[in-house]
């Protein structure tokens, strides 16, 4: 369990990496992020292994469990990103305020200062403070925040049986995926990225799974079915690197994947291709422990770098938010004030001289405190 448990943070200090990574490249390199040449991104595993986390940290143990204990532990947890969540927020205005005062940016109305000029401080306050306002990456913990409070629900039916999380989830993202029932910014209307009602059978899928791990359920490796998954994981790749360029229906597609739930591959909505994709991706990389590149993460020791992220995933992820906002609005203001040129080579060093230090700075958050790897998830 310890070596699962060791693949679980490097898989999710992995998405952190993306994360930063992706946000912080404004030039060509941004063509290459991950998120661009899949179906999916790191969103989506990191809200799978959010689900896997919340099992093995709270669920059954050897011995007993105290269903209303670990009810209480994940209402706590829901809190502690409550708070966190509103630090992200603060932060992250006062950067849009710093960054505004040094060059304006192209559509001020619709920057948070922007938006609290329009509708009043108290009122807007009222909107970020009920996490109703996407104020940078903000959302990304509110999604979280929610998550943990259905969680005890999630993690009880899975105790029962690994897969009884599943259908009430599929229940819920089906209705909320037909008739749009997606989450907007209270203030602008704006259809938000990381919907509650679709996005938690993500969540419930990751429950499911860690049920699955804590009960030694082993992975289908029929030939036929790994094939398959490397099919839509491989297929999907290629119709957005390649596909996209040669063909404008494609990117036409593309270019609308909000528009559709059912024939789109809409992130807002999680559309049945883009769930498709991920399940198809979880099952490669647990059928094929041995594979190049994916027994990387099933060998990865309590020391791995990536390791040591996952565990504090939460002060990681904080720091990365605000950080990678910043470097957003830094390269904006150097390039309104002429010192590069966007998507020119100065700009692109400057960004990867930034990446790299807020990495570096991500791993002594990390380290900030180490304890050792726990012999079940401490940070869920």
């Amino acid at each position: 369990m310890t070596d699962r448990i060791n693949a679980i943070d490097a898989a999710r200090g992995l998405c952190l990496v993306n994360i930063v990574v992706n946000h912080l490249t404004l030039g060509v390199l941004l063509e290459l992020s991950p998120s661009k040449i899949a179906f999916c991104d790191s969103a989506e595993i990191f809200v799978l292994l959010a689900g896997v986390s919340a099992f093995l940290a709270y669920g059954p143990r050897r011995g007993g469990w105290d269903a209303a204990a670990a009810r209480r532990r994940m209402w706590s947890r829901a809190l502690t990103l409550y708070v966190a969540n509103l630090a992200v927020i603060a932060a992250s205005f006062l950067v849009f305020l710093l960054g505004g005062a040094g060059a304006p940016p192209p559509d001020p109305a619709t920057t948070p200062p922007g938006l609290m000029a329009a509708a009043g401080t108290a009122d807007y306050l009222r909107h970020a403070l009920t996490m109703g306002q996407s104020v940078g990456y903000s959302m990304v913990l509110r999604l979280y925040v929610v998550l943990m409070l259905v969680a005890p629900l999630y993690v009880w039916l899975a105790a029962r049986r690994w897969w009884y999380p599943l259908p009430p989830a599929a229940a819920i993202w089906l209705v909320a995926g037909h008739f749009g029932l997606a989450d907007r910014d209270t203030l602008t209307g704006d259809l938000l990225a990381m919907t509650i009602l679709p996005w938690q059978l993500v969540f419930a899928g990751g429950v499911a799974l860690g049920a699955a791990i804590a009960r030694g359920v082993p992975a289908p490796r029929a030939p036929a079915l790994v094939a398959a998954s490397a099919l839509v994981v491989l297929g999907g790749t290629f119709l957005l690197v390649v596909g996209e360029r040669l063909s404008p229906d494609l990117h036409a597609w593309l270019d609308t994947r909000n528009d559709r739930f059912w024939t789109g591959i809409s992130k807002s909505y999680q559309s049945p291709l883009r769930l498709l994709y991920v399940a198809a991706l979880v099952h490669l990389v647990a059928a094929l422990p041995k594979a190049p590149v994916i027994r990387l993460l099933h060998r990865a020791g309590p020391d791995n770098p990536l390791c040591r992220l996952g565990r504090r995933s939460l002060d990681v992820f904080a720091f990365g938010a605000v950080f990678a906002l910043a470097v957003d609005q830094l390269l904006w203001n150097l390039i309104a004030a002429g010192l590069v040129v966007h998507r020119g080579p100065a700009a692109i060093l400057v960004e990867l001289a930034l990446a790299a230090a807020g990495l570096w700075l991500m791993l002594r958050i990390a380290d900030r405190a180490r304890r050792p790897a726990p012999a079940r998830l401490q940070n869920a």
